[in-house]
This record gives structure tokens, C-alpha cells and sequence, in this order.
């Protein structure tokens, strides 16, 4: 089998080196076509801006609470904020900002006309996730300076979409939490209204009845009859109504600690409704590319004539078995 290996590529390099002008010229012309070609290509510059997710519940306005505006993001964060980066929401924005129909030379009326933007607009922004966290927003164009804003324009949009998404969710929220807070007050109303009633029909506090007894049969021996007279009706009303005081002491009691809990949450949704703040770390911002990005001409050189090459091989490799079955046959 050694043997047969040792003909085959003996076979070969003879059949190479018979076939080298043709190579050869093959080479030289695939070379020059694919540098006539990579020259003919436009260059592309970029620009990058790297950024930070924050944490998913950055918007922290709970005072007796750390904020953490500033902690960094997990992975699901950093998920997130890409989501939010190809939303089509951000691309529109870009669209309209820049025409960037026109910039990339498509006619919107045409049938596929949104399906070959969206093809060159995914080719010349992209966003990645890198293992730290932080998400890269790469932009390529032809003019250095339009990729540069278009990337930093990018940043600042993410704090614009996540911004409303956070008002959109919590405007809903917020409305609930002030008809509670509403209906609570309407509650302590009612009791307070009653805790007054009963407290002007002579009923006390649970601690001030324990008293009641020892100050009326004082008054009493004492001859003070007004003060004895008095008190008999604070003993009497708290007897009859003593059990309804109580329950509308504790009710109020709940719901006034319930009301003060409350308030701190229509606090938050007011602000979570009309929050405006940066919800990207920004690592670095995108700077003005001196230096084109792609093509690389000399691999695309390279690797197009090598491919040549090796295509052109097989071709005579397989005009070469044929002519030999013919000549069989």
C-alpha cells in the first residue's frame, strides 16, 4: 500500500511539474485579477465603543438602601442590554438620522428593499458580548467620521430606549399604588372618624381603664361627686363599647403602618415613572478611526489566488482521468 502511496504522489508532482507554465500563468493572473479586485473595493473604517450593562434594578430611589446606579451587570444584564442594541427601535432611530437608505445606495421602494438593508446594516453594526461582560458596539463605513457618531450615537440611545421602557412599565404601577393609597386613606378616615366618636362618648384607651376603677372609688371618697360622675360614664361607655375601640385602635394602628409602607412605594413608582439617568457604564467612547478596518487586501490576495491555484489543479487533475477513460474505452 506504501508502494501504491509513493506511485500516486510521484504520479502527481510529475503531473505539476508538466503542468507549471499553466500554473503558473494561472497564478500571475489570479493574482493580478484579485489585486485589480481588492483595490477596487471601498475602504472601511471603524469605530468601537465598548460598554458596561448595569444592574437590572439600578433605579434604586429607596433612601435607607445602598444604590447601585453604578454596580456592574451579570450575564443576563449584559443579555439584556444587547437585546435592547438590536431593537429595532435603535436601528430605526439611525435610519432616519442619517438616511441611511440613501447611504447605502438602496432604493426604499424597492420589493427587497428592507431585507438587503437589513443585511448591510447588520454587516456594519455590530454588537458582542465579551467574557467580561461588557458589550463592544462596532460600527463600519466608508467615511470615519459617520461611523464614529453613529457608534457614540448609539451609547446614548440605549439610555434613551431603556429609559422609556422603564416610564412605559411603571406609569401602569404607579396608578395602582396611588389608587391604593387613596383607598388607605379613605380607611383611616373611616376609623379615625370612629375612634372620635367613641372617644367622645367617654370610651379610653385600653391602658387608661385599668385606672378607671381606682380614680372613681377615689373621687367618691373624696366627695367629688362631679369628677365620680364623670368617670362612671367613661366606665360605662368602655364597657359597652370598649371591644369596638380596640379593634378600630389596632385597624388604624395597621393600616397607618401600612399607609407609611405605601408611600414609600408610590414614591419610587413616581420616580421609576419619570426616570431619565444613564443606564450604561461606559467604558470608552468611540474615537475617529485614522487607520481603514477592512479590506484586508492581502489575504483576500492570497487567499484568492491560492484558491485559484488549488481549483485549477483539480480541474486539469479531472480533464486528465477523463482523457484517460476515453482512451480506454
Amino acid at each position: 500500500m506504501n508502494t501504491e502511496q509513493n506511485f500516486n504522489s510521484d504520479e502527481l508532482v510529475t503531473f505539476l511539474w508538466k503542468k507549471r507554465k499553466t500554473l503558473i500563468i494561472i497564478s500571475v493572473v489570479a493574482f493580478i485579477a484579485s489585486v485589480i479586485g481588492s483595490l477596487l473595493m471601498p475602504n472601511y473604517y471603524k469605530a468601537q465603543a465598548i460598554v458596561f450593562p448595569t444592574q437590572s434594578n439600578s433605579v434604586n430611589f429607596n433612601n435607607n438602601s445602598r444604590s447601585s446606579v453604578v454596580e456592574f451587570g451579570d450575564e443576563s444584564d449584559a443579555e439584556r442590554l444587547l437585546q435592547v442594541l438590536i431593537s429595532p427601535e435603535i436601528r430605526d432611530s439611525l435610519t432616519l438620522k442619517y438616511d441611511l437608505y440613501a447611504h447605502f445606495d438602496i432604493d426604499s421602494t424597492e420589493s427587497q428593499a428592507k431585507f438587503e438593508f437589513q443585511k448591510i446594516y447588520d454587516q456594519s453594526v455590530i454588537f458582542s458580548r465579551t467574557r467580561y461582560n461588557s458589550i463592544t458596539i462596532d460600527v463600519f463605513d466608508k467615511e470615519p467620521e459617520l461611523a464614529t457618531v453613529m457608534a457614540n450615537d448609539i451609547v446614548r440611545l440605549v439610555d434613551t430606549v431603556m429609559n422609556r421602557m422603564i416610564r412605559e412599565r411603571s406609569v401602569g404601577s404607579m396608578y395602582a399604588v396611588q389608587h391604593e393609597v387613596a383607598l388607605i386613606r379613605e380607611e383611616m378616615g373611616d376609623y379615625s372618624d370612629k375612634l372620635k366618636y367613641l372617644s367622645d362618648s367617654g370610651v379610653v384607651s385600653l391602658e387608661a381603664r385599668g385606672d378607671l376603677y381606682d380614680n372613681y372609688f377615689t373621687a367618691k371618697k373624696a366627695g367629688d361627686t362631679k369628677t365620680a360622675i364623670e368617670i362612671k360614664k367613661k366606665i360605662d361607655a368602655s364597657q359597652k363599647y370598649g371591644t369596638d375601640y380596640d379593634i378600630y385602635t389596632n385597624l388604624t394602628d395597621f393600616f397607618s403602618l401600612r399607609y407609611s409602607n405605601i408611600l414609600d412605594v408610590n414614591d419610587q413608582a413616581k420616580q421609576y415613572a419619570s426616570t431619565n439617568i444613564q443606564q450604561t457604564i461606559r467604558h470608552s467612547a468611540a474615537e475617529v478611526p485614522d487607520r481603514k478596518a477592512k479590506p484586508k487586501r492581502s489575504i483576500i490576495v492570497l487567499a484568492a489566488t491560492f484558491s485559484t491555484l488549488v481549483f485549477a489543479i483539480f480541474i486539469m487533475l479531472g480533464l486528465e482521468k477523463i482523457k484517460e477513460i476515453k482512451a480506454k474505452a
